[in-house]
């Protein structure tokens, strides 16, 4: 899978890039097994950001809508090859692993823009 087909976006503040957000590649069911009505989207940073800050950011990309944004560990930064600021979502690697699995979302890697891995 691409990370492309799973909507990125880059999650900015103060003008900058600080991370970037994409729906979860594996999406948790409702506790009857059912599907939710709001995909669960996963962040990652490039260097430990609070959590009250990815939420704000967050909230400003996307509001209070019918998604639900799961903010990634605040003490974790992430590597992105060749720095966030000359990154483009179709070639995006980043480590280590990002790893949802708390909430029952993905845990993988990207790769040249390629994801892989699974709960």
């Amino acid at each position: 899978m691409r990370l492309v087909d799973l909507e990125p976006q880059w999650m900015e503040h103060d003008g900058r890039r600080i991370g970037f957000v994409f729906l979860s590649p594996v999406q948790p069911k409702r506790h009857d097994g059912s599907p939710r009505s709001q995909p669960y989207r996963l962040t990652s940073m490039v260097s430990p950001t609070p959590m009250n800050l990815q939420r704000e950011v967050a909230e400003r990309m996307f509001g209070d809508n019918d998604f639900t944004v799961v903010p990634c560990n605040q003490t974790q930064g992430w590597t992105i090859a060749g720095g966030i600021d000359a990154a483009a979502f179709d070639t995006l690697s980043a480590s280590p692993s990002i790893d949802g699995s708390a909430s029952g979302n993905w845990h993988g890697y990207i790769t040249n823009g390629q994801i892989t891995g699974g709960i």
